[in-house]
């Protein structure tokens, strides 16, 4: 498996990133295909109950996300100190999957028609909503499980084989929605079997090999691991507490944006449902585009994690200067793209003229300034690598909570749908003001590591070096 404390700096932050952008983009490919095919067979009531639903999906994932995040950042750390295949880390992965899957299914059945009901959407964008919830959370082991294994993969380094399941999962999702929604004619649970299912397998042929290597015997010092580690349940619950230390903020982080959607359903909603439906297809055309450096933002956060523990700061600080330049330079071309396409990026999803209207106004507002947003993202993938995570939570209380949130509701009733536009933008420009100011903090402070500004080094029993 690649070692990351080893080797060019910048090509190994892009041998991480760009598999899984790759694996990523074919997974944003797949949503919107399933909004052009929810789209056609079930119309814009079918694309508004997705826009609906999808901070809601958020919401019951987002304490998932965060937890895996944490074990990816914990089993980087533990591949730099020569433990790459330490058990209790994985077990203790495995038991916050199991306890996490089914507690979301639960809560989906119970909070899924109240939280729609105080967004103010009703009817049948909001039944068909409900649908698509219930219908995906009752299948979120097969998600999580898939989500989990990618997470061991990811914090080893091993990202060609997370990639290799990644694409396998979204090709399947392709195929099974235009199945499952077309021909079979299941609507909206269609749509979400086809998820559930193409991750249930993928999810199958990953957990198999992963146990397979794990019986497998491994002698000290073999591939520079530091050879196999008692398993207790001591050990475990060490791992999970470690886990969750590192992840609540992260976990808080997801849920706060997952809330911050709601109501931005909530806002939106009164403009009308091609509203509504426009604000679907703004939200998958933000998780294309940002793939890249949520993408770059997680290679630099293993990168940062695994030279961590290996206690190698100015390795980290130099990943860190790289990945800095390297996102300005996409964040152009991508901005370009997005700009000089937005006529037929927006004639893509809907043939409703007023969507077509909004997706394309919202384009030509916020591209100009997606470098804030791009900038932000980066440098939160060097603070969850050495596990100040709190950094990235308070910048979307920041950014999202107390600006874009307040100024959407106050612009949009001054400006209309325009208001709500420009609010993204500020909160941007927030969001990167804050962390700009929190990394001279980090870099300066006299609590850095060793090398005077990569943070605290994770030892294996999970302390920290000042």
């Amino acid at each position: 498996m690649p070692d990351l404390t080893r080797g060019p700096v910048l090509t190994g932050i892009v041998g991480v990133a760009a598999p899984l952008a790759l694996a990523n983009l074919l997974q944003q490919g797949y949503l919107l295909v399933d909004s052009a095919v929810v789209g056609r067979y079930v119309g814009v009531t079918g694309l508004a109950a997705l826009g609906a639903a999808q901070p809601l999906y958020a919401i019951l994932t987002s304490l998932f996300t965060g937890v895996s995040g944490a074990f990816t950042v914990r089993l980087g750390h533990l591949a730099g100190a020569g433990r790459r295949d330490d058990p209790s880390a994985l077990l203790a992965l495995a038991a916050c999957t199991a306890v996490w899957s089914a507690l979301c299914a639960a809560v989906a059945v119970l909070a899924t028609e109240p939280l729609l009901a105080l967004t103010g959407v009703t009817g049948e964008v909001a039944a068909e909503a409900r649908t698509f919830v219930v219908t995906l959370c009752s299948g979120m082991v097969a998600v999580y499980a898939l989500g989990a294994v990618c997470a061991v993969l990811t914090g080893r380094g091993d990202v060609r084989r997370a990639t290799a399941l990644m694409i396998a999962a979204s090709v399947l999702n392709a195929v099974f929605a235009w199945l499952f929604v077309g021909p079979w004619r299941l609507g909206m649970a269609g749509a979400a079997l086809a998820v559930v299912a193409s991750n249930a397998l993928t999810a199958v042929v990953g957990l198999t090999r992963l146990v397979r290597e794990q019986r497998r015997p491994r002698p000290a010092g073999a591939d520079g691991t530091a050879g196999p580690t008692a398993v207790t349940a001591a050990s475990v619950r060490a791992e999970v507490r470690r886990g969750l230390r590192i992840g609540t903020p992260m976990a808080v982080q997801y849920l706060l944006i997952g809330v911050g959607v709601l109501v931005l359903v909530w806002i939106i909603t009164p403009f009308g449902e091609e509203a509504l439906a426009a604000l679907t297809v703004v939200a998958r055309l933000e998780l294309l585009t940002s793939v890249l450096f949520l993408n770059l933002s997680g290679a630099l956060m293993v990168f940062t994690a695994q030279n961590t523990g290996a206690g190698r700061a100015a390795r980290v600080r130099e990943g860190v200067r790289r990945s800095v330049w390297l996102g300005v330079a996409l964040t152009a071309v991508v901005s370009l793209l997005l700009l000089v396409g937005r006529g037929p990026i927006a004639a893509l999803f809907s043939g409703s003229a007023e969507t077509r209207l909004v997706t394309e106004r919202y384009i030509l507002i916020t591209a100009p300034f997606f470098l804030c947003y791009t900038l932000t993202v980066v440098l939160h993938g060097w603070f969850n690598g050495i596990a100040r995570t709190v950094v990235p939570l308070i910048c979307t209380v920041a950014s999202l909570g107390a600006v874009r949130l307040p100024l959407s509701y106050a612009l949009g009733h001054a400006w209309g749908v325009d208001g709500i536009m420009w609010a993204t933008v500020i909160g941007w420009a927030v969001g990167l003001g804050y962390t700009l100011l929190a990394t001279r903090h980090a870099v300066t402070a006299p609590r850095a590591g060793p090398d005077g500004d990569a943070g605290p080094v994770a030892q294996p029993d999970g302390r920290a070096v000042r």
